[in-house]
């Protein structure tokens, strides 16, 4: 293959590291990452915003719990001192003992709505432990899907770092002035910047090349030749 005939291979290679570099931000990998990434967030923002009102009311039943405590705690000193000995009037007793029934009453109401509390918190922790169930499946696939998108990317820039070397000792062998040309049109004509003359007819035209033109670049030196129609080089 002649030195001007080698732009053809390095066209065909960056043509393919064209394709790789797409290829590596369009890995399937890529876009099954971010849907499980974007399952997890999902989940951790509907646990967050599922989570504030059971432990509202885990806050208040503890609260409540703690206030049962105290009242009864309080019934039973007022039971001690009631038979104690040390109170002896009898309106003293009374009152004592009104105070106690009175003490227990509000436990028991207590109770009742602890009782309630803890029923409302049982259906919203049996929710939340579903979706903690499928956030620990998300964050699972996400992890296999990073697995395999480093896998994936892997080997594509193996095969990209293959091909750009390839096309560096390609290079190497286009004379200066052939290779600069070629780099400098290939940004607007991507991916065929060097065609063929093939009869009359350039590569890169889509119609017919007129009969003045290719006798114009048949006479011309073997090598590189500006198409006037496309703009191409036509390697003749």
């Amino acid at each position: 293959m002649t030195d001007l005939a080698m732009l053809l291979t390095v066209q065909e290679l960056d043509n393919t590291a064209g394709a790789l570099r797409h290829r590596l931000a369009t890995l399937p990998e890529r876009r099954a990452l971010a849907d499980a990434q974007a399952t997890v967030s999902r989940l951790d923002a509907e646990l967050t915003e599922r989570d504030g009102p059971r432990r509202q009311l885990e806050r208040e039943q503890r609260r409540l719990e703690d206030e049962a405590g105290s009242v009864r705690d309080k019934a039973d000193a007022e039971d001690r001192r009631l038979y104690s000995g040390s109170v002896k009037a009898l309106r003293e007793l009374q009152a004592i003992q009104e105070e106690i029934t009175s003490l227990r009453k509000r436990a028991a109401q207590l109770d009742e709505r602890i009782l309630e509390l803890m029923m409302e918190i049982e259906p919203l922790a049996d929710a939340l432990s579903g979706l903690r169930a499928q956030r620990e499946e998300a964050e699972g696939v996400a992890v296999r899907a990073t697995v395999a998108l480093a896998e994936a990317e892997a080997a594509t820039l193996a095969e990209l770092q293959r091909v750009e070397a390839e096309r560096s000792a390609s290079a190497a062998a286009v004379p200066p002035e052939a290779l600069a040309r070629y780099e400098q049109l290939r940004p607007d004509l991507n991916p065929s910047t060097v065609v063929r003359l093939v009869g009359s007819r350039c590569e890169g035209c889509p119609l017919q090349m007129p009969s003045v033109e290719a006798d114009r670049i048949k006479h011309l030196p073997a090598g590189l030749a500006d198409c006037d129609e496309c703009g191409r080089l036509v390697l003749h």
